[in-house]
């Protein structure tokens, strides 16, 4: 059997690792390869690569996102409405051995960070929201890349092609077709990734597909000192609080939270986005991490991505093309933050390459409300986290919004066309969608056997 994989992130990757030996394999990604994935200018982004290198290429977006893991079927995870609760916990438990075998162990709690935990969800049940605790490890994006190097060279070992710097243009029922070639495929896999969900969708509309629309996440990057939030995050990592917003009560959660790390840029098409990363050593003196709210749109619009982009290119164009970033205490007082005054900044960006600006040009006033509240109901969990020198970059939005409707194992309406990850609306992070590879390709192996 033949089967082609478009996208090489973790979706694509593990569906790989699943059916590699038990068929004909090849791996399409439009980006470069592991090793060759570097921003010719981290940190001043003056070139507009196309496509980004943090974005695209083997290991996906998710190679320079900070190497967090997140073993859960309810955090980055949407998939106990595909195949419930129980499956998607010995799934998650498969994915888990997979990273055992690399080196990626789950970081084990002492009692004392147990009743710290147990702290912190009191602490967020007082303000009306809650702190969830998942088994996690943190890989980190140096030694993320060496990991997923390894990996490949493993599939490649047993027989799966990489091809590398392949534009998909179009996908019919038979071909997936590229602006050099064609690849004909028994089974095709579609695992593009956040940054290739608006791709996705136009595949899904041309193919007649059924699909959905989940709520999109937008809001800001923030950063701290990194010993505010030290005592929460040496005791779980990546820390996730969901809280809700006073004036609109919508849901604001923590999301990709990077101790002693970096604000990193994204270059898409047509717009930037801002987030997070930290290395192994954790080097730098602030932490950053999202405060994103979630949006479900129902009518007029349901198309959360669109909407999503419509911000993403507000952002682009109040920020000259490059991110905006404002003081707290600046929004609070309804002033833009100035570039002249960075001197006095008690928080030092870890990011340059943006505008000193207003981030009120740039979201919509409930999302920045949202946004506000959200900030200051996490004060009261984590004292000074919402003091007037935290800086707020924005904007920063996750493409998950396209929910393509799928069987138990993936498998769209297309019926030889299954989907995994982000892109396709069924996971927010790297083990979620390692799991949606998985899963796609169990899905197939049934298939070889019948």
């Amino acid at each position: 059997m033949k089967v082609v994989i478009v996208g090489a992130g973790p979706a694509g990757l593990f569906a790989a690792y699943k059916l590699a030996g038990h068929a004909d394999i090849t791996v399409l990604d439009k980006g470069k390869d592991v090793g060759k994935r570097v921003c010719p200018s981290p940190g001043d982004c003056k070139l507009k690569c196309k496509p980004c290198n943090i974005l695209s290429g083997v290991g996906g977006a998710g190679l320079f996102s900070d190497g967090k893991i997140i073993f859960s079927n309810k955090i980055g995870n949407d998939l106990d409405s595909v195949i419930g609760e129980q499956k998607n916990l010995k799934l998650v438990e498969k994915v888990k051995h997979i990273f055992k075998g690399y080196g990626v162990d789950v970081v084990k709690l002492s009692q004392e960070k147990k009743g710290k935990i147990l702290q912190l969800k009191k602490k967020s049940k007082i303000v009306g929201g809650d702190f969830l605790y998942a088994p996690q490890a943190h890989v980190g994006t140096d030694k993320l890349i060496h990991l997923i190097e390894t990996f490949k060279e493993d599939l490649q070992a047993k027989g799966v092609e990489f091809l590398n710097k392949k534009n998909v243009i179009k996908i019919s029922d038979k071909e997936v077709i590229t602006s050099k070639e064609n690849f004909s495929y028994d089974k095709l896999i579609l695992a593009p990734g956040r940054s290739g969900s608006r791709w996705l969708e136009q595949v899904v509309n041309d193919l007649g597909m059924d699909h959905t629309y989940n709520p999109i996440d937008i809001g800001v990057r923030v950063e701290v000192a990194r010993e505010i939030v030290d005592d929460v995050t040496d005791v779980v990592r990546d820390m996730k609080f969901y809280l809700k917003s006073d004036t609109y009560q919508d849901l604001v959660r923590t999301f990709c939270t990077c101790p002693g790390g970096k604000v990193t840029r994204e270059t898409h098409d047509d717009f930037n986005l801002v987030n997070g990363h930290s290395d192994s050593n954790d080097d730098t003196p602030n932490t950053n991490f999202a405060l994103l709210v979630t949006m479900p749109l129902t009518e007029p619009l349901s198309n959360t991505n669109s909407y999503g982009h419509v911000i993403a290119e507000l952002g682009y164009v109040t920020g000259v093309k490059k991110p905006i970033l404002q003081r707290l205490g600046d929004v609070r007082r309804g002033g833009r933050s100035h570039v002249e005054k960075k001197n006095e900044l008690l928080v030092i960006p870890t990011l340059d390459d943006v505008v000193y600006g207003d981030i009120g040009l740039a979201l919509p006033y409930r999302i920045e409300l949202d946004v506000i509240e959200g900030l200051s109901k996490l004060g009261k969990i984590i004292p000074g986290v919402d003091n007037d020198e935290t800086l707020l970059y924005v904007p920063e939005i996750k493409f998950h919004g396209l929910r393509v409707k799928t069987d138990k194992y993936l498998v769209t309406s297309q019926g030889n066309i299954s989907v995994a990850g982000d892109g396709a609306g069924l996971s927010r992070g790297i083990a979620g969608a390692a799991c949606c590879g998985v899963l796609a390709a169990e899905g197939i192996l049934r298939e070889c056997k019948k």
